[in-house]
């Protein structure tokens, strides 16, 4: 899918994004649900070291502006299409992730002996029946299929643009159709060879996702930090709220915010060692 071209992937992400739709709207009919038969938690009932959880886990309904971003180029009008694109892409978002939670709530398919990952099969199964599963399941494999094809693409623009000062290197060739498909197939095998380590090693794919997490507030907050000391007025004030807000982000993560400081901090060593020996050693640089 890359090999074709921003547009390709944009008309496949749309027709994903309207089958997610499809499905969550075919639940809720179906389930013949109302606003008023929506009940969430009393608030006295919510514990603070589960709400942190949650807000982890819905973090991940919102990430991808930092992959979004490297895409803005293949806009025909980057300045009026992003922004609409973006606010249109969050505000989906978020009304599919509150979806999914008031039918979760509103069948009671949640609990320790259910798995998190399990409640809306369940509840699929429940109101079409079994064979519907394999509609829900092919569903849910094009959209990690459509988070991946986004990234991917995203990560090979911006390998190719970091190797422009190198204008010769592999990386930095873009095919007859300008893409950097160099970039993208060496993207692909470091993804394969990270799937087979972690199924080799039987990694806690859940303990990765929450170490992610870290990784993606951590890259918020640097943008942040950056509106800070780049922007005026009202968007300073805007880059402030979002640091302050990232930073309450990474606390509620706790200990499991270690990984993305520890990343941080060997990059900063690493960076500054690069430096020193370039300054040391100017004509090999």
């Amino acid at each position: 899918m890359g090999s074709r071209g921003a547009s390709s992937s944009a008309n496949l992400q749309a027709i994903i994004a309207g089958l997610i739709i499809a499905l969550i709207a075919a639940i809720l009919c179906k389930g013949a649900i109302k606003p008023a038969d929506i009940t969430f938690p009393a608030a006295n009932a919510i514990t603070f070291s589960r709400l942190c959880t949650a807000l982890a886990i819905m973090f991940w309904g919102f990430v991808g502006i930092e992959a979004f971003t490297h895409l803005s180029s293949e806009f025909k009008n980057p300045e009026r299409d992003f922004p609409r694109a973006l606010i249109i892409g969050l505000m989906l978002a978020g009304a599919i992730y509150w979806a999914c939670t008031a039918v979760v709530l509103h069948f009671g398919v949640y609990s320790d002996k259910i798995a998190a990952t399990a409640s809306l099969p369940l509840i699929i199964v429940h109101l079409f029946g079994i064979q519907a599963l394999w509609v829900a399941c092919i569903i849910g494999y094009l959209t990690c299929f459509a988070s991946l094809n986004v990234y991917a693409q995203s990560f090979a623009r911006l390998i190719w643009t970091q190797m422009q000062y190198q204008p010769d290197h592999y990386l930095a060739q873009l095919s007859p159709g300008r893409l950097p498909l160099h970039a993208l197939n060496v993207i692909l095998a470091c993804c394969c060879v990270s799937s087979l380590v972690v199924y080799a090693l039987k990694i806690n794919l859940n303990a990765l996702i929450v170490y992610a997490n870290g990784i993606f507030i951590m890259l918020y907050l640097l943008c942040m930090l950056a509106g800070c000391r780049l922007l005026k007025g009202r968007c300073y004030a805007l880059a402030v709220t979002g640091c302050l807000l990232c930073l309450l982000l990474l606390a509620m993560l706790g200990w499991k915010s270690l990984y993305a400081i520890i990343m941080l901090a060997a990059y900063g060593c690493f960076y500054r060692s690069e430096n020193a020996w370039r300054k040391t050693h100017p004509l090999a640089g």
